[in-house]
């Protein structure tokens, strides 16, 4: 009985490793492809915008006569009452998506997906409020807020590829294909 190999105290012998990292094989979205999607984004939001804006008077508004300008603040009423379902249904539209694929829709017909920096699927509050919110709220502060967007977009450049608004969010765009373990995670969920 002296053999290790027989020793019921002797410690095992099986080799131990760490669990996969969930954000290794994962693939960094391109700059690229990220500028298209946004472009696609842009386009798709137009498209529901501007009939919606339309069809609530906003073409009314232009043709008001130079020579009797109508009240500023009716005229401001007037035109947030335009915007606002076109806004609305982007905000649906865009969030069903950010929920259903991880993406926005111009994200995923590129067959990208916004996922956690750890690799796991990043949620949807996560997505539209804290992503969103720090990607387009900033903007709409007179001065300061263009200059935020054009930092926000130039950050891309550092070998992370992340925006300030990935930053602020934990988040990182990747494609589709490399985040299994985040689409099986939405499985799952």
């Amino acid at each position: 009985m002296t053999d290790i190999d027989s020793n019921r105290f002797a410690p095992p012998k099986a080799e131990l490793a760490d669990p996969a990292d969930p954000a290794e094989g994962q693939a960094l979205a391109g700059r690229g492809m990220r500028l298209v999607a946004v472009i696609i984004d842009g386009l798709l939001n137009a498209l529901i915008f501007m009939p919606a804006y339309f069809m609530m008077g906003g073409a009314a508004m232009m043709g008001f006569d130079p020579q009797s300008p109508p009240d500023p603040t009716s005229m401001m009423g007037a035109m947030f009452k335009a915007m606002l379902p076109g806004y609305l249904v982007i905000g649906v539209v865009q969030g069903w998506s950010l929920h259903a694929f991880g993406g926005t829709l111009g994200k995923k017909l590129l067959g990208l997906r916004i996922v956690r920096t750890d690799g796991s699927r990043a949620g949807f509050v996560r997505l539209f409020f804290g992503r969103g919110a720090a990607a387009v709220l900033p903007g709409v502060i007179p001065l300061i807020g263009a200059l935020y967007v054009l930092i926000d977009s130039l950050v891309i450049f550092r070998d992370s590829r992340q925006c300030l608004h990935d930053q602020i969010a934990d988040t990182k765009v990747v494609t589709a294909a490399s985040s299994m373990s985040a689409s099986l995670g939405a499985s799952r969920a």
